[in-house]
């Protein structure tokens, strides 16, 4: 009988493990749904659907710069970015779905197993079946503890690496802007070259590569903060940073002729991400410890509950 209910509780811990791991799929699952209605806004916004932006960058194969509007620009900068980042996150979306999918049923799986466990129960002696739901209750709580303390660090360790190198790439934009400074960039964006060529060939438009992967990035680590249960990261408190730097980008070039609100935001965006990504990194330190700590409390209630069992062979 006790390597019956040994069995069953396995069982019943790989159970909740699944649970647990549907549970962060689906609320990564709703956080890129989220994100991809975002994308739709924006898209919107831009009002720049496929039959609008050829005509954009054929106005401004030609044109002088002085002809450019912050529409036009945003538009340029931006559509084949979001466009390329929607499909990126439906294939994830997709990805995440059909993970999900994969623990379904582990719940009714649990439901019947309790009922088993709980039958088995009933043929031993109400002192000893008495004694074993004590013990149970407390491994229980140690056991479900556990699993949300190292499910945690596994999705904490994967943020602060995205984090880190959004970090990476907010520091290459603001090199390229600095490097941007100290040429000629304006120069080359306001006498006529073409959009879609000068984003493609310019310290300017290498800045814009930066910060799309920093958002990138980013977004990778809010994926992974958002299924902290036993940690407060404030996800959203995160600064992205690629649509303000394209809008800051606009009036330096077209109207004050100097890289200075640009820098300020990939600067603004640097400082606030590096103390938040500190915050997380002490965060995770605790949370370490507190996971050790809970690893040695359910070590020991399991051998508890292996003593009591013994008890009812010896019996």
């Amino acid at each position: 009988m006790a390597r019956r209910i040994d069995k069953i509780e396995k069982e019943i811990g790989y159970c909740q493990i699944k649970l647990e791991k549907e549970r962060r799929a689906r609320k990564q699952a709703q956080f890129l749904q989220d994100d991809i209605a975002l994308l739709d806004q924006l898209l919107e916004r831009c009002t720049c659907p496929e039959v609008v932006l050829p005509a954009i960058l054929q106005r401004h194969d030609g044109s002088g710069g002085s002809g450019t509007t912050r529409d036009d620009f945003l538009a340029v900068g931006l559509v084949e970015i979001l466009r390329e980042e929607r499909e990126i996150l439906d294939r994830e979306l997709q990805e995440l779905v059909g993970r999900a999918k994969a623990f379904t049923g582990a719940e009714g799986k649990q439901c019947i197993l309790e009922d088993e466990k709980r039958s088995t129960l009933k043929r031993l002696s109400p002192a000893h079946s008495s004694r074993f739901r004590r013990i149970e209750d407390g491994l229980k709580k140690a056991e479900r503890q556990w699993n949300h303390f190292t499910e945690d660090l596994v999705n904490l360790h994967a943020g602060i690496r995205f984090l880190e190198r959004n970090l990476d790439y907010l520091r290459s934009c603001r090199t390229f802007l600095l490097s941007a400074k100290r040429s000629s960039d304006i120069d080359l964006w306001t006498r006529g070259s073409p959009l879609s060529i000068t984003f493609r060939h310019s310290s300017i438009g290498r800045a814009k590569e930066m910060a799309t992967g920093a958002d990138r990035n980013l977004k990778l680590a809010q994926k992974e903060l958002v299924c902290l249960a036993s940690v407060r990261p404030r996800p959203e408190l995160f600064q992205r940073v690629l649509i303000p730097l394209l809008e800051a980008l606009f009036t330096d070039i077209f109207i004050d002729g100097k890289l200075d609100a640009s820098f300020r935001v990939v600067e603004a965006a640097l400082a606030s991400n590096l103390k938040l990504t500190e915050g997380m990194k002490e965060k995770r330190m605790l949370l370490e410890e507190k996971a050790g700590e809970s690893e040695k409390r359910r070590d020991e209630m399991f051998s508890r509950l292996g003593a009591n069992r013994q008890g009812w062979m010896m019996r």
